[in-house]
């Protein structure tokens, strides 16, 4: 292989944020969404307006006719709660430099892919027409992984969103894991995206899908992990903990500018941004000799907010030392860049 080729017909920021008004993640999972006419309907009401209960039997259920027959959906129904998902796909691909800043070399990938769409047609009719095959998601991301490089994981994430643009779906998160992108990383760095449709598709749409107008995927978020940074300092109000230091158990997770300009020029530097992170972490833990984990995370977020072009910063610290009957005892906190 000569290097890493972009892939063609998608840039990494071209998506347009969600345009909804409050959290773009509500709803993503069918929350936040009011019954249907029809489904109020369901129950006949008394003249004083409560609802009468539906009878209800110990017999067996046996499928009726209508049953078996796929009804079209109420465009007004709520968005589907239901998934199809590949869990943990391992392939290799090149990310641009290794851990060792060593370039075109391939490296280990996990993929999960989790694609939530309306399965009550199939369900009803067990017709396979109505649904979309986890073996063809699995077909369609081996194949397009297969032909050339990338340049990072948002390059790779960005590629799997291009080739879902023909998928049905209410919404798909991609998550990809490259466990050995970065030194003193045991869990290796991640990336979590979030795409949605602006409304849920149902019955022949499903079936249809390149047929709609209103199937562009919008980008919901966008989430870096960096899983079991493990320096040592000295943390504790314990006497004996004031005396050697202990290993602690950092997990970092960056959010993505949802504005798509801002997001490029966040991500502009590539994975040198996520190695200096790693050693600024490392600068800023092993020196220091706080009492509670909760003022070592609060300067943590605070240096990474100042230093980086962070919207948003997680941090999660455990001890795994503190208690000898629990595996891990920690605190985690979430900051927001201020102005």
């Amino acid at each position: 292989m000569s290097g890493p080729q972009p892939a063609t017909g998608w840039d990494p920021a071209s998506f347009p944020p969600t345009p909804t008004a409050g959290n773009p993640l509500d709803d993503i999972d069918g929350t936040k969404t009011e019954a249907s006419p029809s489904q109020s309907a369901a129950n006949p009401s008394f003249p004083d307006g409560t609802q009468q209960p539906l009878p209800t039997t110990s017999k067996s259920f046996h499928p009726s006719p209508s049953h078996q027959t796929a009804q079209p959906m109420d465009p007004r129904t709520p968005r589907s709660q239901d998934t199809i998902f590949l869990r943990a796909l391992h392939i290799e691909a090149t990310l641009g430099a290794d851990a060792w800043n060593r370039p075109n070399k391939r490296q280990p990938i996990i993929l999960s892919l989790s694609l939530t769409l309306d399965t009550t047609s199939t369900g009803t009719s067990d017709d396979i027409s109505y649904t979309f095959s986890y073996g063809q998601v699995c077909a369609d991301v081996t194949k397009n992984l297969d032909r050339h490089g990338f340049l990072s994981l948002d390059h790779l994430t960005s590629d799997l969103a291009s080739l879902a643009s023909n998928w049905p779906g209410e919404s798909l998160k991609i998550v990809a894991q490259a466990p050995k992108a970065l030194l003193r990383v045991e869990g290796g760095l991640g990336l979590e995206l979030v795409l949605r449709r602006p409304r849920p598709l149902r019955g022949e749409e499903q079936k249809n899908i390149s047929q709609s107008n209103q199937l562009t995927w919008h980008v919901a978020s966008r989430e870096w992990t960096m899983t079991a940074l493990k320096p040592a300092c000295i943390i504790g109000v314990n006497p004996h903990e004031r005396l050697e230091k202990q290993i602690v158990c950092i997990d970092l997770r960056v959010w993505g500018h949802k504005d798509a300009e801002a997001y490029s020029a966040q991500i502009k530097e590539g994975p040198q941004m996520w190695r200096r992170m790693v050693t600024r972490t490392c600068e800023v833990v092993e020196p220091s000799s706080f009492k509670t984990l909760e003022a070592l995370a609060a300067l943590l977020a605070e240096m990474l907010l100042q230093e980086f072009p962070c919207p948003r910063i997680g941090v999660r610290i455990e001890k795994p030392s503190a208690l000898a009957s629990v595996e891990g005892a920690g605190v985690e906190i979430v900051r927001d860049r201020r102005g």
